[in-house]
């Protein structure tokens, strides 16, 4: 456990406060505390900003000292006093943090009154990970999230932050901000193709198994998967293999008709 890790934990339990809770108070997902444990414990410089609003600690607290301009090289290097990064002698949580820009809190993506509002050229994340994990309100109403003043229907939670992706990014995939979607992935069946809790972005253009590759459908429940389809050569044009890369997990044939297809995988980032 990282030393950042142990400060949240310590300062939950002086507020009474679990990870969850904290976690939606900051305008993040429900599980942001716990996968930033699983990948280190080093949070980004805005998610610092929010979480440290929550437990009434200063930002820097919870980011690398680099991240914030406060290494040694940079404050030999002869600065204007204007120019040098800032140290308190004490710390009023109530008191603006004069390190961190705060933006206002983004609201819970399930909050039908609040919508997450997802600008022009933003590309909406899936929450697979919220409630029921895809299937919406236990109602069947859906989520909804806001572009350009508009409402969309979505049947997936979506996150308050939106992925924004250079120009020439989208130009080599063909497509516009809301043709994508990023979702992270969950269990091993795609391994090593697909390690767990990789984003992947997929284009929800691609209705139909074609051509053979990896795709994003929806298991019985609703909830996203990832697995290889390819129209079988052998039992038929109509029959979709579903396979998973990971040899532990078994193959199913499918008709076209049976799958829920989302859209095609067409990236994704793997971290070292």
């Amino acid at each position: 456990m990282s030393d950042i890790i142990r400060l949240i934990d310590q300062r939950l339990a002086e507020l009474g406060k679990s990870r969850r809770k904290a976690s939606l108070e900051a305008g993040l997902g429900p599980d942001a505390i716990r996968d930033l444990e699983r990948k280190g414990g080093s949070p980004t410089l805005r998610t610092a900003n929010k979480l440290a609003r929550v437990l009434g600690i200063p930002a820097g607290r919870l980011a690398d000292s680099d991240d914030f301009g406060l290494a040694a090289p940079v404050l030999a290097a002869g600065l204007r006093e204007e120019e040098r990064p800032f140290a308190a002698s004490s710390y009023d949580p109530d008191a603006p943090d004069p390190v961190a820009v705060f933006e206002a809190e983004a609201p819970d993506h399930a909050d039908p009154e609040q919508p997450p509002s997802i600008p022009p050229n933003g590309v909406v994340e899936a929450d697979t990970r919220f409630a029921m994990g895809a299937g919406g309100h236990a109602n069947g109403a859906g989520f909804v999230y806001r572009r350009n003043g508009d409402a969309v229907q979505s049947v997936d939670a979506i996150k308050p932050d939106a992925w924004v992706f250079p120009p020439w990014f989208l130009g080599i995939m063909g497509a516009r901000p809301g043709d994508l979607m990023v979702a992270e992935s969950s269990g091993d069946s795609m391994r090593p193709t697909i390690e767990p809790g990789m984003p992947l972005i997929i284009d929800l253009r691609h209705k139909v198994p074609s051509p053979d590759g990896i795709y994003a459908i929806r298991d019985r429940w609703g909830a996203l998967q990832f697995k290889r389809l390819e129209t079988s050569k052998i039992l038929g044009d109509q029959t979709i293999r579903v396979i998973s890369d990971n040899g532990g997990h078994i193959q199913v044939a499918q008709t076209e008709d049976d799958l829920n297809i989302v859209g095609r995988v067409v990236g994704g980032w793997k971290f070292f």
